[in-house]
């Protein structure tokens, strides 16, 4: 992040109407100088705006005066107002109480500023998952597992190091090995990625399973007898990998059909009837991976974990709790 861009950011995110100028980075990664109206102003920019990272930065003595991110959880929200902390973030919301600076930008009930993807694409996200669950750094290794061209996993890499979440063993060549600066910094920047370029397209049907592990399993062989593929994502594939207390909802399934219509006809062929109170959602396959980097368990076909967390999160405070549940078990951290 430069100063151009943050700036760019912050006045979209304000509107025309506030003037903000952002004037040179700080001595810290992620620390800008800046005037808001003219009243100088100390940012700190957070590429992943959820609790885990707000702690952090409330834990330290050297605290911002602002803080901006590409959006603010649930739990991020409770935390920066409980802490008084000013923010911005990129869906056109802000609340910053300062010295001469009173700002409050609430969005219009129904309206959403166009998220930052901030140079994400689907075959980045491929790339990290792929990343995440073991695939090595190559380009024909990450080819290989997902199934994406030679030149987009090249293009993914290539952005990936750039934002400094991979490292380079060797300096050239297509067997160039990448290797993950630090897991829990690749999974959150990936899982933040993902929620803002996952497609709204889903629809929602009817399901009365009493066993959602049985009810997955024959599920999943009517879908497949008619040749499409699938694979359970959030608090329904979260009960597999990593069991949590706390029931989730709703429960979620991607299918190999990019529209609405598509997903209907999915629906029908599987003997599923669309209702708007349905509890299973079913949504297209996120990235062009599609079910490269799932894994089969007990009839159940789960997708790529990291895909799994990050699903979680979009649920509210509850899935994020489970979210870190999953980070945990998997061991992201070590």
């Amino acid at each position: 992040m430069d100063t151009v861009q943050l700036e760019r950011l912050m006045a979209d995110a304000l509107g025309a109407r506030v003037d903000v100028r952002v004037k040179e980075a700080g001595d810290q990664r992620g620390r800008f100088a800046a005037t808001i109206q003219s009243v100088p102003v100390e940012v700190e920019w957070l590429g992943v705006g959820w609790p885990r990272q707000v702690r952090e930065l409330l834990d330290r003595p050297d605290r911002p005066d602002l803080v901006v991110a590409p959006e603010f959880s649930p739990g991020a929200h409770k935390l920066l107002n409980q802490a008084r902390m000013s923010w911005i973030d990129l869906t056109g919301a802000a609340n910053i109480g300062l010295p001469g600076l009173l700002i409050i930008v609430k969005p219009e009930r129904g309206t959403r500023m166009p998220r930052a993807n901030l140079g994400w694409t689907p075959g980045a996200l491929a790339a990290s998952e792929g990343l995440l669950v073991g695939i090595a750094g190559t380009v024909a290794d990450l080819g290989k597992a997902t199934g994406l061209a030679a030149s987009t996993v090249a293009a993914a890499l290539k952005f990936l190091q750039g934002e400094h979440l991979l490292t380079a063993k060797a300096a050239r060549g297509r067997n160039a090995r990448r290797i993950i600066t630090d897991r829990d910094d690749l999974l959150d920047a990936y899982a933040a990625a993902a929620a803002r370029l996952r497609s709204p397209e889903s629809i929602r049907v009817g399901v009365l399973w009493r066993d959602p592990a049985r009810g997955v399993r024959d599920l999943g062989a009517r879908l497949m007898a008619h040749n499409v593929a699938w694979a359970i994502t959030g608090a329904l594939a979260a009960d597999t990998i990593a069991p949590y207390l706390t029931e989730v909802d709703p429960w979620e399934m991607y299918v190999d059909g990019g529209s609405l219509a598509e997903l209907r006809q999915i629906a029908r062929e599987a003997g599923l009837e669309e209702a708007d109170g349905g509890r299973l959602l079913l949504r297209p396959f996120p990235t062009p991976a599609k079910d490269a980097l799932c894994t089969k368990s007990d009839g159940q076909r789960l997708a790529a974990w990291p895909r799994v967390f990050s699903d979680l999160r979009m649920i509210g405070v509850r899935g994020e709790e489970a979210a870190e549940h999953l980070r945990e078990q998997m061991g992201a951290g070590e």
